[in-house]
């Protein structure tokens, strides 16, 4: 079958085949994948059941294939013990934990395209780009030294550009001068201003009227606006990104996992296999849009072979084949029509349907806050006060009023159109915990009572 029709319509007839099908299918993609780099791959091993399906797949071909697991410390107890099972497996860990990508970066919070969409929307802008390259090495200076996380014992040298730490917990260039398209954009996509229009976008990329006021500009009062509006919007997160006085970003998942793991890869020369669903988000369709399952021409060339997978063939795939998976899962069962669970195979030996967890139904980062608003009935932080009740307490619990590191005394409240974000004090985390519980009450303040609940 060919690798190279990528549509959505495509994609929905491949979710659409039997589980046989896929497995097939899964198959010659990880032959293909390591026949191309000469055996040169590696699995990335969560520990999750998306990735042990995918390891249990990846070994009855080459029983070898070596696995790699980022140990971020913000894995379930039962995972980093599951993971500890398996033989052939490389743990990393990252140089930052998550306290300190909070402190540096924000909270994980409503999504990942949400959250940097306000980190980047915030960030206050001088006209001047090394005006802003100097605000930044100040600002990220006195930051550490507050929360004593300095690595280089030298200050920022004025007039340079060279970051004073020496790992990765300074900022780019392409952030610290402001990334003007960029940030328009997403300040466009937060005030809900975001066109179609082919016009606009060539308008942006040629730095013509990106995200000026009057006609035709993007926080125009929109009569002259162009195209039709963007599903890329996120108006309904204005008010968070405007009034919440807590640091939000998309860092912590690059800083925690895909840094580290680049890292091992490129040391081992490894091309990685991930166990990504395209399903479970836009960002994830997109990709196998443009790349299929093996993306060899990507700039960061990985396959990911049950892109086309949905939930429940990976849940059915665990229950035909018998295949062990980390305890905080709980057992698979069926769901019927009353609501009430039942064995997730017949008394015929036939896989049911509609099947589900009987504990946890996602594991990932016991912290991470993505997603949390979308979870029906009990969420993922309610569960973990009575089965994780010490970690429960360390993520909801503590917390402090602390200085904005990145205060602007001299900043105007408007740039634009845009009102600048610029609380002296922040919320944040502190020696006591990371104080979550504070910020889903100030987001509930906006959005309701009962939409991130944790209690």
């Amino acid at each position: 079958m060919s690798n190279g029709v990528h549509d959505a319509e495509r994609l929905k007839e491949l979710q659409a085949l039997d589980l046989n099908y896929k497995i097939m299918i899964t198959q010659a993609r990880i032959i293909d994948w390591y026949e191309h780099y000469n055996g040169n791959v590696c699995v990335s091993f969560s520990g999750g059941k998306d990735s042990t399906v995918l390891l249990h797949i990846a070994r009855k071909i080459y029983p070898d294939i070596p696995a790699v697991f980022s140990n971020t410390g913000l894995e379930y107890p039962e995972i980093q013990k599951f993971v500890k099972g398996f033989d052939n497996v490389d743990i990393v860990t990252p140089s930052m934990n998550f306290g300190q990508v909070i402190t540096e970066f924000g909270y994980p919070i409503i999504g990942k395209e949400v959250a940097e969409a306000i980190y980047y929307a915030r960030r206050i802008r001088s006209q001047s780009p090394n005006v802003e390259r100097e605000r930044e090495r100040t600002v990220t200076h006195h930051r550490r030294e507050m929360h004593g996380q300095r690595i280089s014992s030298k200050p920022p040298q004025p007039g340079t550009d060279a970051p004073f730490c020496k790992d990765d917990g300074a900022r780019s260039r392409l952030e610290t001068n402001g990334n003007r398209g960029g940030q328009n954009r997403r300040r466009a996509e937060i005030c809900g201003a975001l066109t179609t229009d082919e016009n606009l976008n060539r308008q942006r990329r040629a730095g013509i009227g990106n995200g000026e006021t009057g006609e035709g500009g993007v926080f125009s009062n929109g009569e002259e606006q162009f195209g039709e509006k963007s599903q890329f919007n996120k108006e309904k997160w204005l008010p968070l990104a405007r009034d919440v006085p807590i640091l939000i970003s998309h860092k912590c998942c690059h800083r925690m996992k895909k840094s580290p793991m680049h890292k091992y890869q490129s040391s081992h020369g490894y091309k990685p296999i991930l166990a990504t669903l395209a399903e479970e988000s836009r960002v994830r369709k997109q990709a196998w849009i443009r790349h299929g399952c093996n993306a060899f021409e990507s700039k960061n060339p990985m396959s990911q072979p049950m892109s086309f997978w949905t939930e429940q063939d990976v849940l059915a795939y665990i229950v035909k084949y018998n295949v062990p998976i980390a305890s905080v899962y709980g057992d698979i069962v069926s769901i019927g029509e009353d609501g009430n669970s039942c064995p997730a195979v017949d008394v015929l030996g036939n896989v049911q349907c509609n099947l589900k967890c009987s504990g946890c139904q996602r594991t990932g980062c016991i912290f991470c806050a993505f997603g949390a608003h979308l979870e029906k009935g009990e969420t993922r932080f309610q569960r973990l006060a009575y089965t994780h009740p010490r970690q429960y307490e360390y993520c909801i619990g503590g917390g402090e009023w602390v200085d904005n590191p990145f205060y602007d005394p001299a900043a105007p409240v408007w740039d634009g159109e845009w009102k600048n974000w610029n609380p002296k004090k922040i919320w944040s985390r502190n020696s006591k915990g990371l104080g979550l519980g504070k910020v889903f009450d100030m987001v509930n303040e906006i959005y309701g009572k009962d939409f991130l609940r944790y209690e």
